[in-house]
């Protein structure tokens, strides 16, 4: 099996197994529970607390675990302070679980408007610019996205938000770009930054919020009173303890991960054919880890199938469900004939030159197939 499909999670890395052995059959306790055990465990969140914090640069905040990435979005967009009504800033091409909280936003009254962006679905500084008012209150930006690998400039678009209005929050989707390429919280100058476990080899079930010191948040979960009060729930051990491990081996490795991967990439595209049939959406301004292609005359969905019987397993965008303004985005800059064509492959440090061989391969040959029937 071929596994080209890595931005919609990961396998996780085997050096987590015996971390969720030991938390979920001998380290077991409940954090909340007052006896030793217990408090050893809780002691042990606290260190990968800490670990996470560093590998953000961002040891002077604070760091919420969550169940996931979309509830750290909602976390940051729900609980962040904002005027009743006031102006939400997202992007044209932000993943559903922003997009669809800020429509959610939008209907108890606040105003979403959505920056424009460009093929690879990054904000156009010029564009966001002209949307910043006196009235904005938060903004929302992701990283890098999650169809394209496009890698917006985080530092720039928060450097011209915060010159315009200096309290407006600024929040950072960081879910793709964690682990992947270099983040460091102080430098980009965000409030509010989102993370997941499942995107970088470690166990589904957790995410994790950064917040920036001296930004309050307010809860959208309530009970036990757990992480701060922020979010209420017995946390997930065993998942938070390989998160920090994972989290701490990823940006350790950081570039000669991203040189090996950055190798795949363009493996993929000096040997991808040079005619109609395919066009290259991703830039070499894009992360390597994510690679968007558009088919002439051959629906992705298509594609998806006919190569999963070759036990090549790729993407045709975001796994979650989209909305309407993010498929917009998505073929606003393509020829009618390739609309429908879109494939997204996306890598881990176990893919391989010869996998990459393989799929082109089979690429070809189906193409070859199914564009007959395409055409009658």
């Amino acid at each position: 099996m071929i596994f080209f499909d890595n931005a919609s999670t990961t396998r996780t890395d085997e050096s987590c197994h015996d971390i969720i052995k030991k938390y979920c059959f001998e380290n077991f306790y409940n954090p909340s529970a007052p006896y030793h055990n217990a408090i050893s465990v809780k002691n042990d969140i606290k260190e990968a607390r800490e670990k996470i914090l560093r590998a953000l640069n961002g040891e002077d905040g604070r760091l919420v675990f969550t169940s996931s990435g979309t509830e750290s979005d909602n976390m940051a967009l729900f609980g962040a302070p904002k005027r009743k009504y006031s102006r939400i800033v997202i992007s044209a091409s932000e993943h559903p679980a922003i997009m669809n909280t800020a429509m959610e936003l939008s209907q108890r009254g606040y105003e979403v408007v959505a920056a424009e962006v460009d093929e690879c679905g990054r904000v156009i500084p010029e564009k966001f610019f002209n949307l910043i008012t006196n009235d904005t209150s938060l903004i929302s930006i992701m990283h890098v996205n999650n169809e394209t690998g496009g890698i917006n400039d985080i530092r720039k678009l928060c450097h011209i938000a915060k010159s315009i209005k200096k309290d407006i929050l600024f929040h950072s989707d960081g879910v793709q770009a964690f682990g992947k390429i270099p983040v460091d919280v102080k430098e980009l100058g965000v409030d509010f930054y989102s993370i997941s476990s499942h995107k970088i080899n470690a166990p589904k079930g957790c995410g994790a919020l950064y917040i920036k010191r001296g930004v309050s948040v307010q809860p959208i979960i309530f009970g036990g009173g757990q992480e701060m009060n922020l979010r209420s729930s017995t946390e997930n051990i065993a998942a938070i303890i390989s998160f920090a491990h994972m989290a701490m081996r990823k940006t350790q490795n950081l570039y000669d991960n991203l040189n090996q991967i950055a190798a795949l990439k363009k493996h993929l595209y000096d040997n991808l054919p040079y005619d109609e049939r395919v066009i290259k959406i991703s830039d070499e301004n894009c992360s390597p880890y994510i690679i968007r292609l558009a088919l002439k005359d051959v629906k992705g969905e298509v594609m998806l199938h006919a190569l999963e019987k070759h036990g090549i397993m790729i993407g045709t965008g975001s796994a979650c469900s989209s909305s309407k303004p993010i498929k917009s985005w998505k073929t606003a800059f393509l020829p009618q004939e390739y609309k429908n064509g879109l494939l997204r492959i996306s890598f881990c440090t176990d893919n391989t030159i010869e996998q990459i061989d393989y799929f082109i391969k089979r690429l070809n040959l189906e193409y070859s197939e199914l564009i007959k029937y395409a055409r009658g």
